[in-house]
């Protein structure tokens, strides 16, 4: 019979290959790994191409960088910023955008920058500039500074900005330089309290760095702050020592609220 005469020949072709050594398998299990093994060539040469693909990509002229928009530069010159960015003809797909933005903060009247990406070819430099807020005077030199302390390039200011007298610091400032942020930020504390809360202006503000800040009342009396800790209870503290003595009689004296709960009147 033709199937028993198969299968014999199945049977011994079977029995050569075990005596060979080789795995014996039925046709299923023979089909199944075939199919195996093509789907692995599949996603093989699949993850090839992939690969092939994007570094293609990484150095084609079409996904490079080709233009650099300056977005939000008013006092800041855009030529600058674009020159320190520095990314013109780099891979869109692998920008250094933090040391790019970390070259571009080094410039005085930026407080911060983003970087977006445009694709295919445009990268967006979006800058933040510093907004003069006062000056900080050394002898009779005035710096403008913001409301973080840091030197600006001379620019006008609106009348009645705040003006501190540094009476400690002989140093020459140039834009960039840090002056004492403490006293910048209880400033704009007290500038903003002091009216509504003793009922009186600020006529003048001095720094040191022995005392602090201080300041000067429209009363003609001179009150020593200090630094920013506490500043609701040495309110609190100024306003009873007015309350109890009268703000004529302070007037050409100094209140010294440094030391808080023991407070000096000279």
């Amino acid at each position: 019979m033709p199937s028993a005469s198969r299968a014999a020949s199945r049977f011994a072709s079977s029995r050569r290959r075990a005596i060979r050594g080789q795995m014996v398998l039925d046709d299923a299990t023979a089909q199944r790994l075939r199919r195996v093994r093509l789907h692995r060539l599949a996603i093989g040469l699949g993850a090839a191409c992939v690969i092939a693909l994007a570094v293609g990509l990484y150095f084609s002229p079409l996904l490079r960088v080709q233009h650099v928009q300056v977005v939000g530069a008013k006092e800041v010159d855009a030529s600058q910023v674009e020159q320190l960015a520095s990314l013109g003809g780099h891979s869109m797909l692998r920008l250094d955008t933090a040391s790019a933005q970390e070259r571009i903060r080094f410039l005085p009247m930026v407080r911060s920058v983003q970087i977006e990406r445009h694709w295919p070819q445009t990268v967006r430099v979006i800058v933040t500039e510093r907004v003069p807020w006062g000056s900080w005077q050394v002898g009779d030199s005035r710096y403008v500074i913001d409301n973080e302390g840091v030197v600006l390039a001379p620019v006008a200011l609106p009348d009645g900005s705040p003006v501190i007298k540094d009476l400690s610091n002989p140093v020459r400032l140039v834009p960039g330089d840090h002056v004492d942020l403490d006293a910048v930020t209880l400033t704009q504390s007290l500038t903003a309290r002091v009216p509504g809360t003793l009922g009186e202006n600020i006529a003048g503000l001095e720094y040191s760095t022995e005392k602090g800040l201080s300041l000067l009342t429209d009363a003609g009396y001179r009150v020593v702050i200090g630094d920013s800790q506490n500043v609701d209870y040495k309110l609190a503290v100024w306003k009873g020592i007015e309350g109890q003595m009268g703000r004529d009689h302070m007037s050409g004296h100094v209140l010294d609220l440094r030391f808080e709960e023991r407070p000096s009147f000279q």
